[in-house]
């Protein structure tokens, strides 16, 4: 699939995380053809993301991830040696992602069904179905970053954690760049709204449903293969969901991120009655 052409344009996206120098010029965020509609499914879309657009959101995750105080000394002496296991790896990062977009009839019965793949969750029996107006499915993966020594265990500790730090940034840029400037030319001034991210291992979604996620995209177009356990390969890769909703109310309580019940009981549970009194 051919990858997103790129116009300069001034974006806004309520509640970004980008600020600072690097942000108040004008940035670089896919053109969508005018003929973009909410209804107009969008299939496999490939997405690359260069390393130098990630990197400063990557760093910020790797200092949190560390818990270095980057006023004492031992600390800056240890970001020292992150940084250059980053600089001797970074050849390994290829941040690649698929978006694709599907209306809201795909989501009905607290489930979410594309032909014959059908993914279930704790939250989505508790999203009222006249409250969709689409999904968002995206998968992207941040290759790997290399390290010279195996027997350096510090080496192998920061090549993986800036990693998985990759890929954190990776799907914000990914968001808030692309996703969220797509649904701006599907839905028009109409007010819509990002769900939280859904994906397996949380929200009471099985790791194991990672193999449906590669039914609905092609992961093969970013080199993504998937075992039988659900283990993405290159392991720095994820995959997940957003729903869009027209309303800024649904909201996954802190509950249903810990909530190990059956998602066909949703429908009896206390958070959703909730969201019921907050909708009426």
């Amino acid at each position: 699939m051919d990858e997103f052409p790129y116009v300069s344009k001034n974006v806004h996206c309520e509640g970004s995380p980008y600020k600072g120098d690097m942000w108040k010029q004008e940035s670089l965020i896919p053109s969508f053809p005018r003929f973009v509609s909410k209804g107009q499914t969008m299939i496999n879309k490939k997405i690359s993301i260069e390393e130098n657009k990630a990197y400063p959101l990557a760093e910020k995750r790797f200092i949190q991830t560390c818990g270095f105080n980057m006023e004492t000394e031992k600390h800056q002496r240890m970001m020292k040696m992150g940084k250059k296991v980053r600089d001797d790896g970074i050849a390994g990062i290829d941040i690649q992602a698929l978006v694709s977009y599907y209306g809201p009839e795909v989501c009905f019965n607290g489930k979410i069904t594309i032909e014959d793949v059908e993914l279930t969750c704790n939250y989505f029996e508790q999203i009222p179905a006249e409250c969709v107006e689409g999904v968002y499915f995206y998968m992207l993966t941040a290759g790997e970053c290399y390290f010279s020594s195996e027997d350096n265990i510090m080496d192998f500790l920061y090549a993986d954690i800036w990693g998985t730090n990759y890929v954190d940034a990776g799907i914000e840029v990914l968001t808030e760049e692309y996703i969220k400037a797509d649904m701006a030319e599907r839905f028009g001034e109409k007010e819509v709204y990002l769900s939280e991210e859904f994906g397996p291992g949380y929200f009471g979604m099985p790791v194991i449903e990672t193999k449906k996620f590669f039914k609905i995209m092609d992961g093969g177009l970013i080199n993504v293969k998937v075992k039988d356990s659900g283990l993405m390969i290159p392991q720095k890769t994820c995959a997940g969901l957003y729903i869009v909703l027209n309303s800024p109310d649904i909201k996954a309580e802190p509950e249903c991120t810990r909530c190990h019940g059956n998602a066909a009981g949703c429908q009896f549970c206390a958070i959703r009655a909730k969201l019921n009194e907050v909708k009426q």
